[in-house]
């Protein structure tokens, strides 16, 4: 249930959507026709799906809709959002387009390389200090799975001599409920786990048909849900934020809100981690600390002396 303390970060951004300067979709449409049209499309996207369009850059919007424009042979903007309220079907097959499933167990090696042999050791190393035995991670954005079923796998791995001590649980997200359908499944494409070790394969996957499907001792560990990343978030007291490839769709403005309201979610001395052509300089606030930059894997201050919340307000979930 959604929380009527919680104060979005993002607000409504239909109309800065509207209200930003774009080159015409088409030849056929004025401005003012066009921005009219592009205000329809979202009211219905809304309406009926209740996904916001302003959660994406303008550049990578316009790209999606000028091939739909071009596969649906629709001449203008205005048409194609006569087409999306006539048939909600056509709704989902918009949505549908703008998820970007380019995915694999262990993605960009050297950012799991990273979590194995330092983030893990040093998040376990200041849990025992704290005599705390639950680890608390989140995959925002998680696509069909590989993600946080990699993430489960390391932290499996990292647990391996203290199973009694900690408990750890997963959290895995996204709004597209095609691609959670495919993750609760867990059964994958032997070309999505060309970069598991061998020794991880054997131990954490068997076989079935011409796939593989992840063992319940890692499916047990992560949790499925819808989330959509305009809605409060769904989770707090985390240890690590995996948030890889989504920000590069985003809004300047949407991303630093984000980003903001992880630094609020996680607790003192938690990770997050981006994708390697994400975040940086301008765009990551500076209260983050900089842990392997190329990584882009920062870190809530431990000391609540150096962390001063920035704006965002929501009640503890």
């Amino acid at each position: 249930m959604r929380d009527s303390s919680f104060s979005s970060p993002f607000g409504n951004r239909r109309d800065s959507l509207l209200a930003a300067p774009r080159p015409p979709l088409d030849s056929h449409s004025t401005p003012a026709s066009e921005d009219m049209a592009m205000q329809r499309l979202c009211d219905v996207v809304r309406e009926k799906r209740g996904v916001d369009l302003a959660l994406y850059s303008d550049s990578y919007l316009k790209r999606r809709l000028v091939l739909q424009l071009k596969s649906k042979g629709c001449a203008s903007l205005e048409e194609f959002a006569k087409l999306l309220s006539s048939d909600v079907q056509e709704i989902d097959l918009f949505l549908e387009s703008l998820i970007v499933r380019v995915t694999e167990f262990f993605r960009s090696p050297a950012t799991f390389e990273a979590l194995e042999k330092r983030i893990f050791p040093a998040l376990l190393a200041r849990k025992r200090a704290e005599f705390s035995h639950v680890i608390r991670c989140w995959s925002a954005g998680c696509s069909s799975g590989e993600e946080p079923y990699s993430l489960g796998i390391l932290i499996r791995e990292a647990l391996k001599k203290e199973k009694e001590r900690f408990s750890a649980l997963v959290f895995a997200t996204d709004m597209d409920q095609k691609s959670l359908t495919m993750a609760r499944r867990g059964v994958f494409e032997r070309k999505r786990l060309m970069r598991v070790r061998q020794d991880w394969k054997d131990a954490y996957f068997e076989k079935e048909g011409e796939g593989y499907r992840v063992r319940e001792e890692i499916r047990r560990i992560v949790i499925y849900r819808t989330h959509n990343l305009q809605d409060p978030p769904p989770f707090r007291n985390l240890d690590l934020i995996l948030f890889r490839n989504v920000l590069i769709y985003l809004k300047p403005d949407l991303q630093r809100s984000l980003l903001i309201t992880f630094l609020e979610i996680l607790n003192p001395g938690g990770y997050l981690v981006l994708g390697r052509t994400e975040g940086g300089a301008g765009v990551v606030p500076p209260q983050y600390e900089v842990i392997e930059a190329a990584e882009r894997i920062y870190r809530r201050p431990l000391s609540e002396n150096e962390f001063r919340p920035l704006g965002s307000s929501f009640s503890k979930v």
